[in-house]
């Protein structure tokens, strides 16, 4: 039976969720404070990562503690006072480091991130924008042979689950990417990854999809969310909007919503950052490449190269510190040849991750009609359509197109 449903969230994730709906023909109503597209789904680094299955919390992570926890490494910068505020949510995310975990979450992820490949190029080829899509893999890059050894362990999991992937060795790196400056001895190109050359332009084109099919987008922020006899309304400042349910989809402010209901979300915040910078006069960079050690990517774009961060854990609101996008550029520029910054300030956005790296996807458990998609940490651009696909299926209470239990709200106490 066709439902009203309001989607609160104009992310990627939020968007996919009104455009899968709308297709299964839902009447659909999407709302957000800003221009769909322009909060964190912006700034990615435009990778379907299909292969990227293999979570953070793993036993790896322990051992990398002490150099994680004193900021000795580009991959993550911690504000230790909110690592203290925070700590029952560090221990717990800490507690899901273990090899039992990482598989099941290798198999449940694998499924979805697949799955919402095949969903992106339809939807892509639907949009009428094939331009912005690049099937040419991501390329994984290490400076010592002891960067390459670590990442094997990483290697065996995605081979296990049927990822492709090549290994390159560095005349060959030379070979396929001669813009590149010899500082890799080792490359891993995931072959079956595609990239974007433009989040935010792709982004548009599902939103015009949408509302071609006479979807509704709301600018406006979400104030307020009440559930009635009839259904659910949505205050926005002095307006309200009503429907048979709500999908909350609003990425990193999912948690904060949801607690206006009484929900606990165990929520923190990965920030990162990105820069543009003018490529120089050396042969083009033909895909995304992660330097794994730097800890940083760099993505050509329609914009220019985008040097993306690591990890920043913090605040989801603290002020922004520039210094690791700083020093992810010094070292983007070791790599590859750049002319200026393109942008005036860094750009900021903020992940959304919970305490075992997963989205939850599925009914809230204590309000019927209320559905969450969130907590998708650096895959929300990866993993959009196919989570939508998924909670369009329990929305119809239809067979889930992949494992639903892993992603089931109900697996933590809410």
């Amino acid at each position: 039976m066709a439902k009203d449903i309001i989607v609160v969230g104009g992310g990627i994730v939020g968007v996919c969720s009104a455009l899968l709906l709308q297709r299964a023909g839902h009447k659909v109503r999407l709302i957000d404070a800003k221009t769909p597209g322009r909060e964190t789904s912006y700034g990615n680094a435009g990778v379907f990562a299909e292969a990227s299955f293999v979570v953070l919390n793993s036993p790896g992570l322990i051992k990398l503690l002490p150099k994680l926890l004193f900021n000795r490494t580009l991959k993550l910068r911690v504000n230790h006072l909110f690592l203290l505020k925070r700590l029952p949510w560090f221990l717990k995310f800490l507690s899901y480091c273990r090899a039992a975990h990482v598989l099941h979450a290798a198999g449940a992820l694998r499924q979805l991130l697949t799955l919402s490949l095949d969903i992106h190029k339809d939807l892509i080829k639907a949009a009428g924008v094939g331009h912005l899509l690049r099937q040419t893999g991501w390329l994984k890059l290490f400076r010592t042979e002891a960067g390459f050894a670590e990442f094997s362990k990483e290697l065996a999991v995605i081979k296990s689950f049927g990822a492709r992937f090549t290994v390159y060795d560095r005349e060959q790196i030379r070979q396929i990417e001669p813009g590149l400056k010899p500082v890799y001895c080792k490359a891993v190109l995931m072959d079956d990854t595609c990239t974007v050359s433009s989040p935010a332009d792709l982004t548009d084109a599902y939103v015009r999809l949408f509302q071609a099919a006479g979807g509704v987008v709301e600018q406006t922020k979400v104030t307020g969310l009440n559930q009635q006899e009839s259904g659910w309304c949505v205050q926005c400042g002095a307006q309200k909007f009503t429907a048979d349910d709500v999908v909350l989809a609003a990425g990193a402010w999912s948690a904060e919503i949801a607690s206006w209901l009484g929900y606990q979300i165990p929520m923190a915040w990965e920030r990162g950052y990105h820069m543009h910078l003018q490529p120089g006069d050396g042969p083009a960079l033909t895909r995304p490449i992660h330097d794994i050690e730097a800890g940083f990517v760099m993505s050509p774009m329609d914009q220019g190269m985008r040097v993306t961060s690591g990890v920043e854990l913090t605040d989801r609101d603290a002020p922004p510190n520039y210094r690791q996008i700083d020093y992810s550029v010094t070292m983007a520029r070791q790599a590859y040849d750049m002319k200026d910054r393109l942008d005036q300030t860094p750009w900021m956005g903020r992940r959304p991750t919970l305490i075992d790296s997963l989205p939850m996807i599925g009914a809230a458990p204590r309000h019927d009609g209320l559905w969450f998609n969130f907590g998708h940490q650096h895959l929300g651009l990866s993993l959009a359509p196919g989570s939508a696909q998924l909670l369009t299926a329990l929305i119809e209470n239809a067979p889930p197109p992949s494992a639903a239990a892993a992603f089931s709200p109900t697996r933590f106490r809410l």
